[in-house]
């Protein structure tokens, strides 16, 4: 697995400690946390705690969920990538931004990067994404992306869509172009 994605406007990389003052500025916010089953964190050693868990995601795993760099400011916007939930079997999509960059495609185009990877490089069968219902830009991304709505449940205590798309789908709209 590569150590670094880029597109057009974003580099994705793994989380490093000297990220987490960064990453505190979207942990900690209400706004951006609100539908993330675990809450804000209260403290920047909340932030510290998850950056060490999301590298030992990484080293057991070859992914986890990665920092996103605005590739023309240098700065730490949100984060993106693949977490596996081991009760469930499942390899969740998580994207989330700080909110000065919402409604700017910026999700869609590190989820969309993360897609390509899960299917292209790492050869996995089928991602899923889970997303509270009010989430709607998340539901938007998903959809462009063209994630299937599975089924509504309670998945870690949160009211939740559970959102999939597998690799032969994927496949099949990128060779139709997407259409």
């Amino acid at each position: 697995m590569r150590l670094k994605i880029e597109t057009s406007r974003l580099i994705l990389r793994p989380f490093e400690l000297t990220d987490a003052e960064a990453a505190f500025g979207w942990f900690d916010s209400p706004v951006v946390m609100r539908f993330t089953p675990t809450g804000p964190d209260t403290s920047i050693g909340q932030t510290k705690t998850r950056l060490a868990k999301y590298q030992e995601h990484q080293i057991a795993h070859g992914f986890s969920k990665w920092i996103i760099v605005d590739r023309r400011t240098e700065g730490s916007i949100g984060d993106s990538g693949l977490l596996e939930l081991q009760d469930y079997g499942w390899i969740d999509l998580g994207f989330r931004l700080a909110q000065p960059n919402w409604g700017k495609g910026l999700a869609t185009e590190a989820a969309a990067a993360w897609v390509g990877v899960a299917f292209d490089e790492l050869r996995l069968d089928r991602l899923t994404a889970l997303v509270h219902p009010e989430n709607v830009a998340s539901i938007r991304v998903l959809v462009k992306l063209r994630f299937r709505v599975e089924r509504q449940d309670t998945i870690m205590g949160m009211k939740s869509i559970l959102f999939s798309l597998d690799a032969k789908a994927a496949r099949t709209a990128a060779d139709s172009g997407g259409s």
